[in-house]
């Protein structure tokens, strides 16, 4: 017997019909009628007595809809004592990340951490680069995962992913006949991309530098779906990261790597303060995190540069 059940008593009890107190629950006739049964066999009493003109209350059934009330608070109120002591038990664990890191890692990942180490309650806060580095140094978070280059001095940092920045091309695009582009082939070409609180954004403007170009910036944004629509909408040409691309791509546009392919990339690593002793729950995330992904990278996606 649970508040549900009770609640259902309760409507078949003022409404004398199962039809119409099944009409108020959202229920089903037949639903509503299995849980009265349920409940009189769990109680090894009648609570109804059914009739053609509907159904009314036995001396079992009257008694029961008075304490139901006191009965239902009750309930509740030892669901919600449960729940904060199950929740006193948990240890939370902060962690920083840059955008997209855990997109990558899939749902998977949370879910298999979460079965691992119940008692570990993860509390993880996306931003851009900066203020995750910011959180890490002001002891905000006790790890997290940043975009590359770091800043080793002030941090700790194992390789974790590497992934490629790609193009996303309006198919009416000149650009979107190229199998792969230069970065002279974008002189003049507006450009939306993530802003400069990301790293992506000056690793890019380097290479974009070192090649004598210098981009015509159309958008920064910390939302890398918005560089997407942009090419969608033949506005400009988006400057993504492969899986992010690849994800959810839009019928109109195609995605293109630049020549330096190789070299191209967007590599994550996991950090730590230095000098910071990190807590046991700490550890056994940083553990768990290179483990699962030396275990599932196979599974996850990888872009070779092929176009279609």
């Amino acid at each position: 017997m649970d508040t549900k059940d009770l609640k259902a008593f309760v409507a078949v009890y003022q409404y004398k019909s199962i039809n119409q107190a099944a009409q108020a629950l959202f229920m089903t006739p037949q639903g509503l009628s299995q849980t009265i049964k349920k409940l009189e066999r769990e109680l090894d009493l009648e609570l109804f007595s059914r009739t053609p003109k509907g159904v009314f209350p036995t001396k079992y059934g009257d008694v029961l809809n008075e304490k139901s009330g006191q009965i239902i608070k009750e309930l509740t109120s030892l669901k919600k004592t449960t729940q904060m002591k199950a929740s006193e038990r948990l240890t939370p664990l902060t962690i920083a990340s840059t955008f997209g890191v855990i997109a990558y890692l899939t749902v998977d990942f949370l879910i298999d951490f979460r079965e691992a180490y119940p008692d570990i309650q993860l509390d993880i806060i996306e931003a851009p680069d900066d203020s995750t580095e910011e959180k890490i140094w002001t002891e905000k978070a006790e790890l997290g995962f940043l975009a590359g280059p770091i800043n080793t001095v002030k941090f700790n940092a194992t390789f974790f992913t590497s992934h490629k920045h790609c193009l996303v091309i309006h198919k009416e695009h000149r650009l979107a006949q190229k199998r792969a582009i230069a970065y002279e082939d974008l002189e003049n070409e507006p450009i939306a991309l993530e802003g400069r609180a990301f790293r992506p954004y000056h690793n890019n403007m380097n290479r974009f530098l070192k090649a004598g170009v210098t981009p015509q910036i159309l958008l920064e944004t910390s939302e890398i779906e918005f560089t997407h629509q942009i090419a969608s909408a033949n506005k400009g040409i988006g400057l993504s990261v492969d899986y992010c691309a690849f994800n959810n791509p839009h019928k109109n546009t195609v995605i293109r790597p630049f020549k330096d392919f190789d070299e191209c990339t967007w590599d994550t690593y996991l950090i730590t303060k230095k000098g910071k002793v990190i807590s046991k729950e700490a550890e056994i995330f940083q553990d768990f995190a290179l483990s699962w992904l030396r275990t599932n990278q196979a599974k996850l996606f990888k872009w070779d540069g092929e176009v279609f």
